[in-house]
């Protein structure tokens, strides 16, 4: 008996039980921990993933709107007036709980903007998420820089006595791209390998591109390439800076419209649609001021239509001063040519003035009725073409248009532009859309010696022009835009531009040997970032471009202190 109850006092055998049985508990209790968390969180999973998939959702539904646009024009039209929206639609692609739906903002907006604001909601499950997205027309001033062909301009190749002027003679040999087999005696023009390009650059030809120069945007051609390059280097060994990888990379051409008629429409009386710019007849010389005004010399108009401020002179008396007046409404202002019609208001028989340049005695009679050129200035004008004169300091949005061409004769600056690089932040906005030359102002006499003009000085010669500054959208539908006589005259310093030009021809602004400045400006072109949302007044577009998105930002939902479709909040 003693020896059985030691045996149950020193023996193990319960305790170990006990032992087994409480960890078995512990891991039945882990297990299902573990799986009442899983289980928990399958929600939360779920949700973070629809939250994510409905924002795709939501862009789907921009793809849809801008697809369709690119089909139909005019589908914006059969599109709901924001806050109402379209039907939801299933995100195509398989089995998905996924869908869609849009309105646009202000269908008004196209016509006065050239935008359409779209806003887009996506769903999926029980989540929610909404965008808002401007959509325009891929545009000429989404680019720094457009060319349409990469040589110089064929007007301004030699009249006799040369291979490239017998190349000429045949019709168009030089308005062809590389690619399409422009004739071997065409000039084309290269980017020195001391150029900097500061923003976006196309040019639906084959770009030449020297060893050295930078490229600071994306560029881009609607060349091929060939053997694995999307330029041409004939300059010699090494490469050019791309700030983007893989660039130049391939993109459609945009094809120019054939004249700016469109813009000249613009000025008929205002019929609750469109209209109500102004228009202007012959040589016409036009200031901006500060204060939004502008001030015209326009002495050859005599309808302007829209009540618009000018100085008609008849030729006999003394020459009116020129007259100081509003911006038109619709931001809109043409120059034509005199009309060849008697019958028409604003005909003009011959070119019946005598006007002395700048109204100064040192200078000849002209007949041009604002007494181009000056004195000695080589250059020549037409008394009874539409050419605008344009200097000033722009306040407001204003386009203006010229049947021949544009000349800037003095610094053309925004308003708010204190520094001379433009004005990231302002509202004033300068488009100059000319159908032949967009042009910088640069007298010089036979002997190849600078004048006098109202650039302003930056250290360049003591005599002659100075750096020039211009700040705006500029476009050439026929020609380039180029600097006068830009083989002519000393190093004149450097050529600003803040915005954007678009120009069928390579135009020439200055000469160089050895790397330096021989003739004409320096460049210095800088990008208005304000152009990729934004567009001078009924500035032209493209023909038959394809609608694309141009900004977008997420909205918050309507409960969540802004206005939305959405029911859930971030």
């Amino acid at each position: 008996m003693r020896n059985r109850l030691g045996r149950a006092v020193h023996g193990e055998e319960g305790f170990a039980i006990v032992t087994v049985m409480l960890a078995m508990f512990a891991l039945t209790a882990l297990s299902v921990a573990a799986v009442g968390f899983a289980v928990g969180s399958q929600n939360l999973s779920k949700r973070d993933q629809n939250w994510h998939a409905s924002l795709a959702a939501a862009e789907a539904g921009f793809d849809d709107f801008v697809f369709r646009l690119n089909q139909n024009s005019s589908y914006y039209l059969s599109v709901p007036t924001y806050p109402s929206a379209t039907a939801w639609t299933p995100v195509p692609g398989g089995a998905t709980n996924a869908s869609f739906r849009y309105s646009i903002r202000d269908p008004n907006e196209l016509l006065t903007k050239g935008t359409l604001t779209v806003v887009s909601s996506g769903k999926v499950g029980n989540a929610s998420r909404t965008v808002e997205s401007l959509v325009r027309r891929r545009s000429f001033i989404d680019y720094l820089y457009f060319t349409d062909f990469e040589t110089m301009d064929p007007s301004l190749y030699p009249t006799s006595g040369s291979s490239i002027t017998q190349a000429q003679a045949q019709a168009g040999a030089c308005t062809h791209h590389y690619y399409d087999g422009r004739d071997a005696n065409c000039i084309d023009i290269a980017f020195a390998g001391f150029d900097t390009i500061n923003g976006p650059l196309h040019s639906n030809d084959a770009y030449i591109i020297c060893p050295g120069a930078h490229f600071n945007g994306a560029t881009s051609t609607s060349w091929r390439g060939s053997g694995g390059l999307m330029y041409r280097n004939a300059c010699g060994a090494g490469s050019p800076v791309f700030a983007n990888p893989g660039d130049p990379h391939y993109a459609d051409p945009l094809t120019m419209p054939p004249s700016n008629t469109a813009i000249l429409n613009e000025t008929r009386p205002y019929d609750g649609v469109g209209g109500g710019g102004c228009l202007y007849t012959g040589p016409t010389a036009i200031t901006f001021n500060a204060n939004g005004t502008m001030t015209v010399d326009s002495p050859m108009s005599k309808n302007t239509i829209n009540g618009c401020p000018a100085n008609t002179w008849n030729g006999t008396g003394a020459r009116p001063s020129p007259v100081t007046g509003n911006l038109p409404s619709n931001g809109v202002i043409y120059v034509q040519g005199v009309p060849a019609s008697s019958s028409d208001p604003n005909y003009t028989a011959g070119c019946p003035y005598s006007v002395r340049y700048q109204n100064s005695v040192s200078n000849p009679l002209r007949a041009h009725p604002l007494g181009y050129p000056q004195a000695n200035d080589i250059t020549t004008y037409n008394c009874r073409t539409g050419d605008v004169f344009v200097s000033g300091s722009v306040k407001g949005q204003v386009t203006l248009a010229a049947g021949n061409n544009i000349d800037i004769v003095g610094n053309l600056m925004y308003a708010g532009d204190s520094n001379g690089q433009g004005e990231p932040n302002g509202s004033d906005l300068l488009g100059l859309v000319a159908n032949n030359f967009v042009e910088v102002y640069h007298p010089v006499n036979s002997s190849g010696t600078d004048l006098a003009t109202a650039f302003s000085s930056c250290g360049s010669p003591t005599a002659g022009p100075r750096c020039a500054t211009i700040d705006a959208a500029m476009l050439s539908v026929q020609h380039s835009f180029r600097v006068q006589n830009y083989s002519s005259g000393s190093g004149l310093g450097t050529l600003t531009i803040n915005g954007a030009f678009a120009q069928r021809f390579r135009g020439i602004v200055g000469t160089f040997s050895g790397g330096s400045l021989r003739t004409g400006y320096a460049k210095n072109y800088r990008y208005d970032q304000r152009l990729k949302h934004l567009s001078p007044p009924k500035f032209l577009d493209p023909v038959a471009a394809a609608w694309q998105t141009a900004t977008w930002a997420e909205l918050r939902p309507a409960w969540c202190g802004a206005p939305s479709f959405t029911t859930n909040c971030p």
